[in-house]
């Protein structure tokens, strides 16, 4: 392994921005563990694990960069635990960059977009903040025990400016608390990981031209998913000039 290969977790990346952003960090020569709930396609889940690795590795393969998926379903603890363990077993104890992309309520919000939220199931609250907030949390406390010890390390969490103002693309509450709590979680992470030299980031893409929604109105001048890849990696080569800047 390169000294200059970083050991990189983006969670929630069989597709969209996580897939994106992987892209992005393998293209760059670096070591890229991948999430998600599907190994193989099927007819029901068209996208997996196993393909998104082998499209990501196949661009990547000159500059050194690698993909390796890992099956993970972010509502449960344990499967959570286990990706950081098989992590630090595989890399001597390192972990460089965490990304928490994995959002579990798409599909939810795609569905009930029509309907205003005392219209909508209540399950659509959970959705939004079990795997999407708590799950970015988890994965936090669990990147920190890694990096805080080696004082360094990045944690970037893809958040949405539907945090900041009423979220017109997704029409749901519950979302936009979700990321207004992501970027509280995101400011107060920083404020404890700094003294330790690990940087913590909130990262707000714009209207993205994902598989799911890329033809919706409003999302055909988007930006691709790459592009907050490559927003991840400038950050990453800066990380000095950030703390300078910061502290």
């Amino acid at each position: 392994m390169s000294t200059s290969q970083k050991i990189c977790l983006v969670t929630g990346a069989s597709r969209g921005i996580g897939k994106g952003i992987a892209l992005a960090l393998c293209k760059a020569g670096h070591k890229v563990y991948i999430t998600g709930r599907t190994k193989v396609a099927t007819k029901k889940s068209p996208v997996a694990m196993d393909t998104t690795a082998a499209e990501i590795n196949k661009v990547s393969i000159s500059s050194g960069g690698q993909c390796i998926p890992i099956i993970c379903d972010h509502a449960d603890d344990e499967s959570t635990k286990n990706v950081f363990e098989t992590i630090v077993k595989e890399n001597n104890g390192r972990l460089d960059i965490l990304v928490n992309n994995a959002y579990a309520a798409v599909n939810a919000l795609l569905e009930s977009n029509s309907k205003k939220f005392w219209e909508k199931d209540l399950s659509i609250w959970n959705a939004s903040h079990n795997v999407g907030l708590r799950s970015h949390y988890v994965c936090s406390v669990y990147a920190s025990k890694i990096m805080v010890p080696k004082q360094q390390g990045l944690i970037v969490n893809i958040s949405s400016f539907g945090g900041l103002e009423y979220a017109w693309f997704a029409n749901d509450i519950a979302y936009g608390v979700g990321k207004a709590a992501l970027d509280r979680l995101g400011n107060d992470m920083a404020h404890e990981l700094k003294k330790h030299n690990v940087c913590c980031v909130t990262l707000w893409p714009g209207t993205v031209r994902t598989e799911l929604v890329g033809n919706n109105p409003g999302f055909e001048n988007g930006e691709t998913p790459e592009f907050s890849g490559r927003c991840v990696l400038a950050i990453s080569e800066n990380l000095n000039k950030i703390f300078r800047n910061y502290l």
